[in-house]
Protein backbone atom coordinates (compact mmCIF):
# COMPACT_ATOMS: atom_id res chain seq x y z
CA UNK A 1 0.00 0.00 0.00
CA UNK A 2 1.33 3.68 -1.06
CA UNK A 3 1.32 6.11 1.68
CA UNK A 4 -0.28 9.30 1.48
CA UNK A 5 1.37 11.88 -0.89
CA UNK A 6 3.29 9.50 -2.68
CA UNK A 7 1.37 9.99 -6.83
CA UNK A 8 2.05 6.48 -8.25
CA UNK A 9 4.35 6.47 -11.00
CA UNK A 10 6.05 3.93 -13.12
CA UNK A 11 6.94 0.30 -11.66
CA UNK A 12 10.76 -0.23 -10.45
CA UNK A 13 12.87 -3.05 -9.46
CA UNK A 14 16.89 -2.67 -7.88
CA UNK A 15 18.29 -5.53 -9.26
CA UNK A 16 22.17 -6.60 -9.78
CA UNK A 17 24.32 -8.92 -12.11
CA UNK A 18 27.96 -8.65 -12.87
CA UNK A 19 28.94 -7.02 -10.15
CA UNK A 20 26.65 -4.11 -10.93
CA UNK A 21 23.53 -2.88 -9.62
CA UNK A 22 20.73 -0.96 -11.93
CA UNK A 23 17.48 0.69 -11.06
CA UNK A 24 14.72 -1.28 -13.81
CA UNK A 25 11.91 0.99 -15.08
CA UNK A 26 8.93 -1.09 -16.72
CA UNK A 27 7.56 1.28 -19.52
CA UNK A 28 6.34 -1.38 -21.88
CA UNK A 29 4.36 1.57 -23.90
CA UNK A 30 7.37 4.14 -23.99
CA UNK A 31 5.47 6.50 -21.54
CA UNK A 32 8.24 7.85 -19.11
CA UNK A 33 10.23 9.98 -20.30
CA UNK A 34 13.75 9.75 -18.74
CA UNK A 35 15.72 13.02 -18.95
CA UNK A 36 19.23 12.58 -17.95
CA UNK A 37 18.75 14.61 -14.52
CA UNK A 38 16.03 11.78 -13.88
CA UNK A 39 18.31 9.26 -14.79
CA UNK A 40 21.43 10.71 -12.81
CA UNK A 41 19.01 11.47 -9.83
CA UNK A 42 17.91 7.58 -10.15
CA UNK A 43 21.18 6.31 -9.51
CA UNK A 44 21.99 8.65 -6.83
CA UNK A 45 22.77 6.63 -4.17
CA UNK A 46 21.68 9.30 -0.92
CA UNK A 47 19.18 11.17 -2.44
CA UNK A 48 17.71 8.42 -5.24
CA UNK A 49 17.04 4.96 -5.58
CA UNK A 50 21.49 4.47 -6.19
CA UNK A 51 22.34 2.41 -8.99
CA UNK A 52 25.59 1.69 -12.06
CA UNK A 53 22.89 2.85 -14.28
CA UNK A 54 19.54 2.66 -15.58
CA UNK A 55 17.10 0.29 -17.73
CA UNK A 56 14.19 1.16 -19.57
CA UNK A 57 12.20 -1.99 -20.96
CA UNK A 58 10.14 -0.71 -23.51
CA UNK A 59 8.71 -2.73 -26.22
CA UNK A 60 10.50 -3.16 -28.92
CA UNK A 61 7.29 -1.98 -31.28
CA UNK A 62 6.90 0.68 -29.61
CA UNK A 63 10.64 1.98 -29.04
CA UNK A 64 11.17 3.57 -32.56
CA UNK A 65 14.79 2.50 -33.10
CA UNK A 66 15.62 1.15 -36.35
CA UNK A 67 17.32 -2.49 -36.95
CA UNK A 68 15.91 -4.55 -34.34
CA UNK A 69 14.35 -7.75 -35.96
CA UNK A 70 14.80 -10.70 -32.99
CA UNK A 71 13.88 -8.53 -29.85
CA UNK A 72 10.60 -8.43 -28.09
CA UNK A 73 12.01 -6.35 -25.80
CA UNK A 74 14.36 -3.30 -25.70
CA UNK A 75 16.81 -1.93 -23.43
CA UNK A 76 17.60 1.32 -22.92
CA UNK A 77 20.87 1.59 -20.68
CA UNK A 78 21.45 5.18 -19.14
CA UNK A 79 25.13 5.68 -17.54
CA UNK A 80 25.09 7.04 -13.95
CA UNK A 81 26.04 10.36 -15.53
CA UNK A 82 22.65 10.09 -17.50
CA UNK A 83 24.25 9.49 -20.44
CA UNK A 84 22.71 7.00 -23.04
CA UNK A 85 25.22 3.70 -23.54
CA UNK A 86 24.93 1.58 -26.52
CA UNK A 87 24.99 -1.23 -24.81
CA UNK A 88 25.70 -2.56 -20.85
CA UNK A 89 26.14 -6.77 -20.28
CA UNK A 90 25.43 -7.39 -16.95
CA UNK A 91 22.28 -4.93 -18.02
CA UNK A 92 21.78 -7.50 -20.62
CA UNK A 93 22.03 -9.80 -18.00
CA UNK A 94 19.49 -8.73 -15.53
CA UNK A 95 16.88 -7.30 -18.32
CA UNK A 96 16.74 -10.98 -18.85
CA UNK A 97 16.36 -12.41 -15.61
CA UNK A 98 13.56 -9.91 -14.63
CA UNK A 99 11.79 -10.31 -17.79
CA UNK A 100 12.15 -13.91 -16.56
CA UNK A 101 10.77 -13.22 -13.21
CA UNK A 102 7.70 -11.47 -13.77
CA UNK A 103 6.50 -13.69 -16.77
CA UNK A 104 7.63 -11.17 -19.95
CA UNK A 105 9.39 -13.87 -21.42
CA UNK A 106 9.37 -17.19 -21.34
CA UNK A 107 13.27 -18.88 -19.51
CA UNK A 108 15.91 -20.29 -21.68
CA UNK A 109 17.69 -17.99 -24.46
CA UNK A 110 16.54 -14.46 -25.66
CA UNK A 111 16.77 -11.58 -27.96
CA UNK A 112 16.87 -7.52 -26.40
CA UNK A 113 17.38 -4.73 -28.26
CA UNK A 114 20.37 -2.42 -27.80
CA UNK A 115 21.31 0.61 -29.64
CA UNK A 116 23.65 -1.68 -30.76
CA UNK A 117 21.37 -4.11 -32.00
CA UNK A 118 19.61 -7.41 -30.96
CA UNK A 119 21.71 -9.28 -28.60
CA UNK A 120 20.88 -12.35 -26.88
CA UNK A 121 21.34 -13.49 -23.09
CA UNK A 122 20.31 -16.52 -20.98
CA UNK A 123 19.29 -17.32 -17.55
CA UNK A 124 19.60 -20.51 -16.21
CA UNK A 125 17.68 -22.56 -13.41
CA UNK A 126 20.14 -21.09 -10.58
CA UNK A 127 19.51 -17.17 -11.57
CA UNK A 128 22.92 -16.92 -13.60
CA UNK A 129 22.28 -15.08 -16.64
CA UNK A 130 24.49 -15.72 -19.64
CA UNK A 131 25.13 -12.95 -22.01
CA UNK A 132 26.33 -13.11 -25.61
CA UNK A 133 29.28 -10.35 -26.92
CA UNK A 134 31.10 -9.96 -29.74
CA UNK A 135 34.22 -12.01 -30.44
CA UNK A 136 37.15 -9.90 -29.22
CA UNK A 137 39.78 -8.64 -31.26
CA UNK A 138 43.47 -8.25 -29.99
CA UNK A 139 44.50 -5.26 -31.89
CA UNK A 140 48.00 -4.82 -30.48
CA UNK A 141 50.31 -3.04 -27.82
CA UNK A 142 49.66 0.22 -26.40
CA UNK A 143 50.44 2.07 -22.88
CA UNK A 144 48.25 4.25 -20.98
CA UNK A 145 50.11 6.59 -17.97
CA UNK A 146 48.38 6.73 -14.60
CA UNK A 147 49.32 7.34 -10.65
CA UNK A 148 52.64 8.41 -12.12
CA UNK A 149 53.69 5.26 -14.04
CA UNK A 150 53.43 4.62 -17.69
CA UNK A 151 51.91 0.87 -17.91
CA UNK A 152 52.37 -1.29 -21.09
CA UNK A 153 49.22 -3.00 -22.25
CA UNK A 154 46.89 -5.09 -25.61
CA UNK A 155 44.21 -3.14 -26.75
CA UNK A 156 41.21 -4.98 -27.33
CA UNK A 157 38.21 -4.25 -28.79
CA UNK A 158 34.71 -6.15 -28.48
CA UNK A 159 33.00 -3.28 -30.38
CA UNK A 160 34.28 -0.88 -27.51
CA UNK A 161 38.01 -0.33 -27.01
CA UNK A 162 39.48 -1.22 -23.46
CA UNK A 163 43.74 -1.19 -23.00
CA UNK A 164 44.18 -4.37 -20.88
CA UNK A 165 47.54 -3.77 -18.66
CA UNK A 166 48.57 -6.81 -16.17
CA UNK A 167 50.22 -5.72 -12.81
CA UNK A 168 52.48 -7.63 -10.66
CA UNK A 169 51.46 -5.17 -7.92
CA UNK A 170 48.19 -5.19 -6.31
CA UNK A 171 45.46 -3.54 -8.57
CA UNK A 172 44.07 -1.93 -5.68
CA UNK A 173 46.97 0.22 -5.22
CA UNK A 174 46.76 2.70 -8.16
CA UNK A 175 45.23 5.71 -7.78
CA UNK A 176 42.91 5.36 -10.63
CA UNK A 177 42.01 9.69 -10.68
CA UNK A 178 45.78 10.92 -10.86
CA UNK A 179 47.02 11.62 -14.20
CA UNK A 180 45.37 9.37 -16.20
CA UNK A 181 46.14 9.37 -20.15
CA UNK A 182 45.42 6.47 -22.39
CA UNK A 183 47.08 6.08 -25.55
CA UNK A 184 44.51 6.18 -28.21
CA UNK A 185 46.58 6.97 -31.13
CA UNK A 186 47.80 3.35 -31.76
CA UNK A 187 44.38 2.27 -33.05
CA UNK A 188 42.52 4.74 -34.91
CA UNK A 189 38.88 4.64 -35.16
CA UNK A 190 40.06 2.96 -39.14
CA UNK A 191 39.85 -0.38 -36.66
CA UNK A 192 36.35 -1.27 -36.62
CA UNK A 193 35.68 0.54 -32.94
CA UNK A 194 32.05 1.88 -32.25
CA UNK A 195 32.54 3.90 -29.35
CA UNK A 196 36.32 6.16 -29.71
CA UNK A 197 37.29 6.22 -26.24
CA UNK A 198 38.98 3.35 -24.39
CA UNK A 199 38.66 2.26 -21.15
CA UNK A 200 40.89 0.95 -19.39
CA UNK A 201 41.41 -2.48 -17.08
CA UNK A 202 43.97 -3.08 -14.81
CA UNK A 203 44.60 -6.85 -14.04
CA UNK A 204 46.19 -9.09 -11.43
CA UNK A 205 46.33 -12.67 -11.77
CA UNK A 206 45.76 -14.62 -9.09
CA UNK A 207 47.98 -17.67 -8.26
CA UNK A 208 44.47 -19.99 -9.23
CA UNK A 209 44.19 -18.30 -12.45
CA UNK A 210 41.56 -16.36 -11.92
CA UNK A 211 41.66 -12.56 -12.09
CA UNK A 212 40.74 -9.26 -10.43
CA UNK A 213 40.17 -6.76 -12.34
CA UNK A 214 39.54 -2.91 -12.16
CA UNK A 215 37.53 -1.00 -14.80
CA UNK A 216 38.18 2.87 -15.49
CA UNK A 217 35.54 4.17 -18.16
CA UNK A 218 35.69 7.38 -20.07
CA UNK A 219 33.30 10.01 -18.91
CA UNK A 220 32.14 7.35 -16.16
CA UNK A 221 35.37 7.21 -14.19
CA UNK A 222 35.64 3.65 -12.59
CA UNK A 223 33.29 1.03 -12.56
CA UNK A 224 32.56 -1.89 -9.71
CA UNK A 225 32.49 -4.18 -12.87
CA UNK A 226 31.85 -3.39 -16.40
CA UNK A 227 31.06 -6.41 -18.50
CA UNK A 228 33.33 -5.85 -21.83
CA UNK A 229 36.54 -4.76 -19.55
CA UNK A 230 36.11 -8.11 -17.81
CA UNK A 231 35.79 -9.96 -21.38
CA UNK A 232 38.61 -7.86 -22.48
CA UNK A 233 40.76 -8.89 -19.77
CA UNK A 234 40.11 -12.12 -20.19
CA UNK A 235 40.25 -11.97 -24.26
CA UNK A 236 44.37 -10.61 -23.72
CA UNK A 237 45.34 -12.97 -20.93
CA UNK A 238 44.26 -15.90 -22.98
CA UNK A 239 45.78 -14.34 -25.92
CA UNK A 240 49.17 -14.42 -24.15
CA UNK A 241 49.04 -18.04 -23.15
CA UNK A 242 48.38 -19.01 -26.38
CA UNK A 243 44.71 -20.85 -25.09
CA UNK A 244 41.53 -20.13 -25.99
CA UNK A 245 39.14 -21.67 -22.60
CA UNK A 246 36.93 -20.02 -19.33
CA UNK A 247 38.36 -17.90 -17.07
CA UNK A 248 37.18 -16.66 -13.82
CA UNK A 249 37.16 -13.33 -12.49
CA UNK A 250 36.21 -12.13 -9.07
CA UNK A 251 33.67 -9.37 -8.63
CA UNK A 252 31.64 -8.18 -5.48
CA UNK A 253 28.62 -9.83 -6.76
CA UNK A 254 30.61 -13.73 -6.68
CA UNK A 255 32.19 -14.86 -9.65
CA UNK A 256 32.01 -14.23 -13.27
CA UNK A 257 33.35 -16.78 -15.98
CA UNK A 258 34.34 -15.57 -19.52
CA UNK A 259 34.58 -18.33 -22.19
CA UNK A 260 35.96 -17.78 -25.59
CA UNK A 261 36.76 -19.32 -28.85
CA UNK A 262 37.99 -18.99 -31.99
CA UNK A 263 35.60 -17.18 -33.77
CA UNK A 264 32.18 -17.17 -31.32
CA UNK A 265 30.21 -15.10 -29.55
CA UNK A 266 32.17 -14.13 -26.17
CA UNK A 267 29.87 -15.19 -23.34
CA UNK A 268 29.74 -14.17 -20.30
CA UNK A 269 28.33 -15.56 -17.26
CA UNK A 270 27.38 -14.17 -13.67
CA UNK A 271 24.76 -14.26 -10.71
CA UNK A 272 21.79 -12.21 -11.25
CA UNK A 273 19.34 -11.30 -9.43
CA UNK A 274 16.54 -8.73 -7.65
CA UNK A 275 16.74 -7.48 -4.48
CA UNK A 276 13.50 -5.18 -4.47
CA UNK A 277 10.58 -3.91 -6.51
CA UNK A 278 8.43 -0.47 -6.02
CA UNK A 279 6.30 2.62 -7.39
CA UNK A 280 8.19 5.41 -7.85
CA UNK A 281 6.69 8.67 -6.89
CA UNK A 282 5.71 10.50 -10.41
CA UNK A 283 5.52 13.86 -8.75
CA UNK A 284 9.40 13.60 -7.56
CA UNK A 285 10.07 12.08 -11.28
CA UNK A 286 8.52 14.49 -13.39
CA UNK A 287 10.12 17.68 -10.89
CA UNK A 288 13.50 16.43 -12.40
Amino acid sequence: MLRAGVEPGPRYAKGYCGGNGFVILLDPDNRVPLSEAAARALCAPHTGLGGDGVLRLVRTARAGVPGLTRSEWFMDCRDPDGSRALMCAPGLGLAARYLTLVGLAPPGRMWIGTRVGDKRAAVGPDGRATMELLPPRVLGPSSATVDGRTLPGTAVSLGNLHLVCLLETPVGYVDLTRDLRVDVTAHPRATGVIVPDVGLSLVNVLPDGSLRVRAHEPGVGERRSCGTAVCAAAAAVQHTAGEWGTTIVESDCGPLSVTLEPNAPTLLSGAAGIAAEGVLDAGWLAAL
